[in-house]
């Protein structure tokens, strides 16, 4: 188990396999009042089912909530017909908001959870490696806009986390691998020793080894949860999760959320940030080829899209780590030494329209 601390709440990240060990644990989280279990479709069809049965069971009460699956589900439209939905059927405060799914799931089912009858408690059950490994940890919540990703939001830190491990198995391949790019952002971020350990487990993982897959979603929550305890808000180290993500939320944007996932889009956007770390004096080739090896092996993408520049630039400036004329880059010496760099929109965009746009 890995532990959570935070000034607001304190709370476990539980690794559990079958859907009994599940139950168990959103027993243990949520021991009183209904549970509003929210999912995708997609998940749903697998999962759902079998845990609502297994909490039934227990005596629990349950009621399902499921949505499109992809980011166009995380919507303003969609949230206002599910705060609908919930209020259509019985609610109360004693009642516990359950997401379970990937990270979209968890995005809009902890952004409802937050703002239903001023917050309601709130279980993320994780089946994603993208989630397990980062998205499901640190209350961060969401919806977007025309604007841009995720911002309309709030931090809602959860019960518990309960990585569902063995739901990896259904998930498709490239959902796996695009799980992986947060695994490889952890890893850059903690050190050599991350890297190495990734490196040694990552092919097996994507094989389908449920040892494997168990070791690189530790990878990431274990980095994640010692970052959000010290720093729940963001505003110091927490930002240097955003590693590659500005860059790729401009990907989303200009993809139209749908023909990039996030962790391919992450996966460029940690290139473009090794890329523009060496090309500022910061690191070196050998920094880049590390990043561009690391993803590869995953089957992820290490060129990004060919893209105007104002596709680049607007949803850049639109970025939640903007600052006057500035935004704040994550960028890369090496393992382990990551570090933020306040860049003027002038400078960030002669570099993309040199090496980036067209």
């Amino acid at each position: 188990m890995i532990e959570v601390r935070t000034t607001h709440a304190r709370y476990p990240v539980i690794f559990a396999d079958d859907v009994a060990d599940v139950a168990r644990a959103v027993q243990d989280a949520a021991p009183k009042g209904r549970l509003l279990i929210f999912s995708d479709e997609n998940v749903a069809g697998h999962y759902l089912s079998p845990l609502q049965d297994a909490l039934e069971a227990a005596g629990r009460s349950v009621r399902r909530f499921v949505v499109a699956p992809g980011e166009a589900s995380k919507s303003v439209e969609r949230a206002a017909a599910l705060w609908a939905e919930v209020f259509s059927g019985e609610v109360d405060r004693n009642d516990t908001v359950v997401a379970l799914g990937g990270g979209v799931v968890g995005d809009l089912a902890g952004f409802i959870a937050s703002t239903t009858m001023r917050g309601l408690a709130f279980v993320q059950v994780p089946t994603s490696m993208l989630a397990m490994s980062d998205a499901a940890i640190g209350g961060k919540t969401g919806i977007n806009i025309a604007a841009g990703k995720n911002l309309v939001g709030a931090f809602h830190q959860p019960r518990a986390v309960i990585a569902w491990t063995n739901s990896l198995h259904t998930l498709p391949k490239r959902e796996l691998s695009s799980g992986m790019a947060e695994v490889i952002k952890s890893a850059l971020i903690d050190g050599q020793d991350s890297v190495d350990l990734f490196r040694k487990v990552a092919a097996k993982a994507m094989e389908g080894d449920t040892d494997a897959i168990r070791e690189c979603a530790r990878i990431g929550a274990g980095l994640k949860a010692r970052i959000v305890s010290e720093d729940e808000l963001e505003h110091g180290v927490r930002s240097y999760l955003n590693l590659g993500h500005t860059f790729a939320h401009a990907i989303e944007h200009a993809s139209g959320y749908g023909s990039w996932t996030h962790g391919e889009a992450v996966a460029a956007g940690m290139v473009l940030a090794a890329e523009y770390s060496r090309d500022i004096g910061a690191a070196d080739d050998s920094v880049v080829e590390l990043v561009r090896d690391l993803v590869r092996a995953v089957g992820l993408p290490d060129t990004p899209p060919r893209m105007k520049l104002s596709d680049w630039v607007e949803p850049i400036f639109r970025d939640k780590k903007r600052a006057g004329d500035e935004v704040k880059l994550i960028l890369l010496r090496g393992p382990g030494e990551v570090f933020g760099k306040a860049t003027s929109f002038d400078v960030l965009s002669s570099w993309l329209e040199k090496n980036h746009a067209g």
